[in-house]
């Protein structure tokens, strides 16, 4: 065997197969036609993502349709066209220009805190090189043979123009798991493993290789013997599909009965399907960043109202939690003035903004927020991101009020706040009776619990959400949530996780939020135990010496559900 890397896992599955690497231009000379401009090439690109969104919708895949309806609407994006015709008037060639153009776009987005909005930067990058692409005069690339395709990082409307017949898995050194080529990849079901480091010069000279897309492992050039346990894995692969198919209409609950509210983390509306179909019982995370990105000015209240109630009026009677925005002076947004920080993370952002000269941004958004209630007459949950403390909290109350004055809120909103700050989770007992829900961002918390920046893949090792100081800070949260009488949720990335479920169970937590695409595992991992199995096992886990002592606990106990799939 050449080589083996291990990157994210992003789209279960294994699958053997030859190497198809990206172009490094993504086309084909074609007959070349008349030169055209820019805006002509817009429009094409523009017809063309809607040819390809109408061919998904054809073939029952709406959720995955709406990615390529957005492009459409970026490939004709003023903003965009009027950047790139600036460098033209400049000197720049058409092609020069819009390429720039998305790139500058794309840079804003890929430097974002947000993992699911930074990864729309692949898409602004995707639409400029497919101008680009009919600027020259080329066709998409195609494959020949059944294949894995190897690239950096792989455009998402090629990912859907590849023949599905012959794309037999994805393997790429970027890209993350909300990473829109992942999504296809899941929805189509071809296994892929995304950010996988070191795995193009690895793959160099290589014939074939394996994808693991539920172990994150890729084997370049694989031999007999590990070719035999690829053979292993792919029919274990497919009974725990069968099971997760079995699970998808049965509720989240323990081995003994004990349920637990399976809410779902959503970054647009387009997802709200997605996650209905799935089983979800409500929204946990509405990221709305989504529509504050990418623009010269900030959304109005109209176009957030829109947004807000398509969501609401998609779950019905169901909870839809929307959480403000959270931007600060790392987003670089011409209509955002900040001044420089050294640790933006840490400096005037989310709630902070409104004492710092924009509240009317805050007041505007909780606006939208109200108008989406009273036009569909369901109660939206509102939580704030990066509250601290009581007067936060005070804080927080004010600027809903300011924004109801003088309208007639007949549903009146439910107000809550994230836990992600170690303060607010030493005095939740304090905070609890006066806000309506607790929502622990276990992302956060624990990165700033253990000193260890998220973004840091060198600190990896320290950012597991069950070392021991995070297991009690969430317990210390549960018990003030819970004498109060409200209800506490987890909305970070520890909910998806099977073994992190089965701890936050054990620990008392109502709700766990997460993308729809762990329903199945998380599922699957609690109806393997029984509450109070859970609840012994979070014992220990909280006195364990270390996240990977806390950890063993809960996976020791997951393999009895291993063996039951097979």
């Amino acid at each position: 065997m050449k080589a083996s890397l291990r990157g994210v896992p992003a789209a279960p599955g294994v699958a053997h197969a030859r190497i198809w690497r990206l172009p490094e231009r993504a086309g084909t000379e074609g007959s070349r036609g008349p030169e055209i401009g820019l805006d002509q090439a817009a429009e094409q690109a523009a017809a063309e993502l809607e040819s390809l969104q109408q061919r998904l919708r054809a073939g029952g895949r709406e959720d995955e349709s709406e990615i390529f309806g957005a492009q459409a609407l970026m490939a004709q994006d003023p903003e965009l066209l009027d950047v790139a015709r600036q460098a033209i008037d400049q000197g720049a060639s058409a092609e020069e220009a819009v390429r720039n153009a998305g790139e500058q776009a794309a840079s804003i987005l890929a430097a974002l805190d947000d993992e699911i909005l930074a990864a729309r930067a692949a898409d602004v990058r995707d639409v400029a090189a497919r101008i680009a692409r009919i600027l020259r005069g080329e066709q998409p690339p195609r494959l020949e043979e059944r294949s894995i395709a190897v690239a950096f990082d792989l455009p998402p409307s090629i990912t859907a123009e590849l023949d599905p017949a012959l794309l037999a898995g994805v393997a790429l050194e970027a890209g993350s798991r909300t990473a829109h080529a992942a999504i296809l990849s899941r929805a189509l079901g071809i296994p892929a493993v995304v950010g996988a480091r070191g795995l193009l010069e690895a793959a160099q000279g290589g014939r074939e290789i394996v994808v693991d897309g539920t172990t994150g492992e890729l084997f370049i050039d694989p031999d007999a013997e590990t070719l035999a346990e690829v053979e292993r894995r792919s029919a274990a692969a497919n009974a725990q599909a069968g099971a997760d198919a079995e699970l998808r209409g049965r509720p989240l609950q323990t081995a003994d009965g004990h349920r637990l509210m399976l809410g779902a983390n959503i970054g647009q509306p387009d997802d709200a399907k997605r996650a209905i179909d799935g089983g979800a019982e409500g929204v946990g995370l509405f990221r709305t960043e989504f529509m504050f990105m990418g623009r010269a000015t900030a959304p109005d209240e109209a176009t957030q109202t829109a947004a807000y109630t398509r969501v609401l009026e998609a779950f019905g009677a169901r909870p839809v939690v929307i959480r403000l925005i959270d931007l600060g002076g790392d987003k670089d947004l011409p209509y955002l003035p900040l001044p420089r920080e050294e640790n933006p993370f840490l400096g005037v952002r989310a709630l902070r903004l409104a004492d710092a000269g924009h509240e009317a941004l805050v007041l505007t958004q909780l606006r939208a927020i109200l108008g989406a209630g009273e036009r569909t007459g369901r109660q939206p949950w509102i939580m704030a991101p990066m509250v601290a403390d009581l007067s936060d909290v005070y804080r927080l109350h004010e600027l809903v009020a300011l924004a109801a004055f003088g309208r007639t809120v007949a549903v009146q909103p439910k107000v809550g706040i994230m836990v992600e700050i170690p303060s607010l989770a030493l005095i939740a007992e304090l905070v609890a009776p006066e806000v309506a829900f607790f929502s622990i961002g276990t992302n956060d918390l624990t990165q700033y619990l253990l000193a260890a920046d998220r973004t840091n893949p060198g600190l990896a090792d320290r950012q597991d959400p069950l070392h021991p100081a995070v297991l009690r800070a969430i317990r210390g949260v549960v018990e003030g949530g819970h004498a109060a009488g409200i209800p506490v949720a987890v909305c970070g990335e520890m909910a998806g996780d099977p073994a992190g479920a089965m701890a936050l169970a054990g620990l008392g937590i109502d709700e766990l939020s997460m993308d729809a695409g762990a329903f199945g595992a998380v599922k699957r991992a609690l109806a393997g135990a029984s509450l109070i199995e859970l609840q012994e096992a979070a014992r220990h886990a909280l006195h364990a010496e270390s996240a990977k002592d806390a950890r063993a606990v809960f996976e020791s106990m997951r393999e009895r559900e291993r063996e039951a799939v097979g």
